[in-house]
């Protein structure tokens, strides 16, 4: 009787202790009724029932600039997944990427650190940095360390977005679409075959 109160206390610990682990969960990308969360090189989306942020088109970041979203990836893009029946919105607009104010970085000098304490409460907010490199709209959290990568192509014979993550650019994690029916259409289909 002892052995199984002293395990049921071990495991019962452990839960508690691992339930109250810090994790570090770093948000991006309000999605109409979604929110998208990053953990290192995996995305996925859960319901989230809060209001979006607030757009502030004149915040100033030290080190940034605001700055104007090429108009070819402007628009209201649709993706979907193999495990939904629904698409999701990626809304871009002139300064705006689904719904967070996107920046350049100015100061070739400045170092982020994701890990600065101090930087966190600084660069924090509802804010993006992007570029344009390679043919592709690059975009990130000032202090994330891999870009997504947009780039413009046909797939079939509708308009998308190419998106890859991670150190391949050229690698296809997934396909916004122009057309809602197309992403619901394809939400199923494996991009990561697709040759940019």
């Amino acid at each position: 009787m002892k052995k199984l109160f002293f395990t049921s206390t071990v495991l019962l610990t452990g839960l508690l202790l691992a339930g109250c682990t810090p994790v570090k969960h770093e948000a991006t990308h309000t999605e109409t009724g979604f929110q998208v969360e990053k953990h290192s090189t995996h995305f996925h989306t859960k319901k989230h029932n809060s209001v979006a942020p607030k757009i502030d088109l004149h915040k100033k970041y030290k080190g940034f600039a605001l700055t104007t979203v090429p108009e070819e990836y402007r628009g209201t893009w649709y993706r979907a997944d193999p495990y939904s029946k629904k698409a999701t919105k990626l809304v871009i607009t002139t300064h705006t990427f689904n719904g967070y104010v996107t920046y350049r970085k100015t100061d070739p000098n400045l170092k982020l650190d994701h890990n600065s304490e101090k930087q966190n409460k600084e660069y924090a907010g509802n804010a993006v940095m992007i570029s344009t490199d390679s043919g592709a709209l690059k975009e990130r959290g000032f202090l994330d360390t891999v870009d997504m990568s947009y780039k413009l192509g046909q797939f079939k014979g509708q308009d998308c977005l190419f998106m890859s993550y991670g150190t391949n650019p050229k690698a296809v994690n997934g396909v916004a679409f122009k057309d809602k029916k197309a992403a619901l259409k394809y939400r199923k289909y494996d991009f990561s075959k697709v040759n940019q």
